[in-house]
């Protein structure tokens, strides 16, 4: 490509001005009496740039950065202190307000003075004088002295001189930014036009929709470097990261300067790369307070200590007497995140919650022992939608991409020393469109946790690493973790996981349950508190049966499962319901999710097909028309095995087919337990068997056929 500008180690230091105390004080006369240096500020840090012909170029950065300066060397209205440029070609420049215009002289004098600085002659001129002043829009006041012409006058009647005189290079600055709506569409519509016509534009703008819009490069000006992140879309992302004040702000990078974290008022961004690998909403943590969440990036943040690799800062919250103090470290591949955070007043906070947002690349994750993948973001979704059922004991995932390049797998890992915290994994809502792991504390409403003082977080890690190491610690996890308990049966085996259970075949190795699978489900007052909300022990062998329980966090009552093998592929279960207080319950359920493979499903009384799920389904959806007690109910699927769902409670349950809202992606047997007259069932403090029955597996494929 043939290059229209070359600027080659360009520098430019101005020295630093006081006002009345050049003559007499520091930077003046006195000064060089006495031989004090004065004082220099270095605005462009030896820049190299080639810029090529019919390219449309973007320079951004925050105000002071350079950028004004940067232009005027190309047009040569300023000299660089050192280093060399090259233009070739006539230049076209809207530097300054009013630049070039005579106050006395009128409108259409200064078009014709202009043009003749550029080059052009009276006869050139006269050809084009016509839709200069049409361009403008100010033709009732071309014959006006331009000394009576408002701001907004003049960047109309500047920009329509500059772009119609045929420059071979068109330099404009923000002064376009002065110029009403109207104007501003004429001004993108003519760069536009420019930039068809095979014109080089070089142009500095706050705008950066119309940067991105209009620009084939951007470049970003910070503290006098000249910084290309490879592509458009990315250094304006790595600037938006970067927006707020100084003393907030501070980019961390490792030794091999492959892996970089921007710190800005209360959010970390990470870039691999030179490419973002945490979505715009990055990473962040919030409190919540009278169930409202307060985030760190609304607080005023001081960074007390910076250097290349680490920061140790803190900030105030805006609406909440709370300051965050957190230390971040960037070393090799991984991003440590140290956190405690302070009571400046008394005040009872609910929970507090880091939260790592991704961009929609990021695909599958692997968490609890089970690799699954995210659900895709539709535009029906507009609440955020968890993935996994929380285990306290859990304190690891690994997040992956297809696109292992750009977006390299993820170890994401924590530690709480002070309470007991949980992680979450799922999708935001659909404009967001982010995958979004947290990790949520809850804080205990006890005196000592909401009086003044310093309180513990958590220390949260995130690596980069390979494929294969996922895979290593995946097997090792599957191997050593004493947490998995199975319940081998012939040709089937079930994983106690804390509130739910998971079925798997075992040749070959395939699970046939989803997202929620054999789970328990109780209605108080309109909530539907589920199984896997509960805080559930450790699981228990005794006398060949499995006994786990789990207390309820909103209800005076817990769970107590029983589980055993009572045939080679059936397993039977007893759900108890301990009551500490009297409880009124609207309705209970067992319920299975299966993989969508599963097409049929048959009752005592009738049979038919899961039809499919539309992507905008939000609800549950029975799809039997009798609902009659019965004792069972079973699904089948080519290539899969028959699956029945039991009671050993006669006249107890009715049973019911569902598919269920599409981010589940999964078919559903369900026993339901209402009250026959009254609107609830009544229980008294004690023990209260629930459910009896439990899931028998047929090892006879299913054909598909009814």
């Amino acid at each position: 490509m043939e290059a229209i500008v070359e600027i080659k180690n360009i520098s430019k230091v101005y020295p630093i001005r006081r006002g009345f105390r050049d003559l007499r004080g520091e930077g003046g006369i006195l000064d060089l009496i006495r031989g004090r240096k004065t004082e220099k500020k270095k605005v462009l840090n030896n820049i190299n740039l080639e810029i090529y012909k019919g390219e449309t170029v973007g320079i951004i950065g925050k105000n002071g950065s350079g950028k004004s300066t940067l232009l005027k060397i190309i047009a040569g209205v300023t000299s660089p202190t050192s280093g060399i440029v090259k233009v070739y070609g006539r230049v076209a420049s809207l530097l300054e307000l009013g630049a070039g215009f005579h106050p006395l002289l009128t409108g259409r004098e200064n078009i014709y003075l202009n043009a003749s600085l550029l080059g052009m002659r009276k006869k050139q001129v006269d050809e084009i004088i016509e839709y200069i002043i049409e361009f403008s829009g100010i033709r009732e006041f071309i014959d006006q002295p331009v000394d009576t012409y408002s701001s907004g006058m003049y960047v109309r009647l500047g920009f329509a001189i500059a772009s119609h005189v045929n420059p071979d290079i068109f330099l404009v600055d923000e002064v376009l930014a002065v110029g009403d709506e109207e104007f501003q569409r004429k001004c993108r519509w003519k760069i536009g036009e420019l930039h068809e016509e095979g014109k080089t534009i070089i142009f500095v703008s706050h705008d950066l929709g119309t940067v991105h819009a209009l620009c084939d490069r951007v470049f970003l000006l910070e503290n006098g470097n000249l910084v290309d992140r490879g592509s458009v879309t990315s250094t304006i992302n790595y600037y938006l990261r970067k927006i707020g004040r100084e003393s907030g702000i501070h980019t961390l990078v490792n030794q091999k300067e492959d892996f970089e974290a921007i710190f800005c008022h209360g959010r970390i961004s990470l870039f691999h790369n030179k490419n973002e690998i945490t979505s715009p909403m990055g990473i962040d943590q919030t409190f919540l307070y009278l169930q409202q969440p307060h985030s760190s990036t609304m607080s005023d943040w001081e960074i007390k200590e910076r250097k290349m690799n680490f920061i140790d800062g803190s900030g105030n919250l805006f609406r909440l007497p709370i300051k965050c103090n957190w230390k971040i470290k960037l070393e090799n591949n991984e991003l440590l995140i140290e956190s405690n955070f302070e009571l400046l007043k008394e005040i009872e906070i609910q929970a507090s919650e880091f939260r790592i947002f991704l961009p929609e690349n990021y695909s599958r994750f692997f968490y609890d022992g089970i690799e699954e993948t995210f659900p895709p973001l539709v535009p029906g979704d507009t609440t955020w939608k968890p993935i996994t059922i929380p285990n306290p004991d859990e304190t690891t995932t690994f997040v992956l991409s297809e696109n292992q390049n750009n977006y390299p797998p993820l170890k994401i890992e924590f530690s709480s020393p002070q309470f007991k915290s949980f992680m979450n994994i799922g999708n935001t809502d659909y404009m967001s469109r982010s995958r979004y792991i947290s990790i949520f504390t809850h804080i205990p409403p006890d005196r000592n946790f909401r009086i003044p003082g310093k309180i513990e977080g958590i220390t949260l890690k995130i690596s980069i690493t390979k494929e294969d190491d996922y895979k290593l610690w995946a097997e090792k996890w599957k191997s050593s973790k004493e947490a998995l308990k199975k319940i081998l049966l012939k040709d089937f085996y079930i994983k106690l996981v804390y509130g739910f259970l998971e079925f798997f075949m075992s040749e070959p190795e395939k699970q046939i349950t989803s997202s929620i699978h054999l789970h328990f489900q109780l209605k108080c007052k309109g909530l539907w508190l589920l199984s896997q909300t509960f805080f559930w022990g450790a699981p228990r062998l005794e006398n060949s049966k499995w006994i786990i329980k789990g207390k309820c966090p909103r209800l005076p009552a817990s769970l107590i499962c029983e589980m055993w093998k009572s045939s080679e592929n059936t397993i039977e279960m007893n759900i108890y319901l301990e009551v500490y207080e009297e409880l009124e319950l609207e309705e209970y359920n067992v319920s299975i999710a299966l993989i969508l493979d599963y097409s049929n499903w048959e009752t005592l009384y009738e049979r038919g097909t899961f039809s499919p799920i539309s992507e905008d389904q939000k609800e549950y959806i029975h799809l039997n028309k009798n609902y009659e007690p019965s004792d069972w109910i079973k699904a089948s699927g080519e290539n899969l095995p028959n699956i029945t769902l039991f009671t050993n409670l006669h006249n107890k349950f009715r049973m019911s087919p569902i598919n269920p809202e599409f981010s589940l992606r999964a078919r559903i047997l369900q026993a339901i337990a209402s009250p026959e007259r009254a609107g609830y069932f009544v229980f008294r403090p004690g023990v209260h068997l629930l459910f009896s029955g439990g899931v028998k597996l047929e090892k006879e494929i299913g054909s598909d056929q009814q």
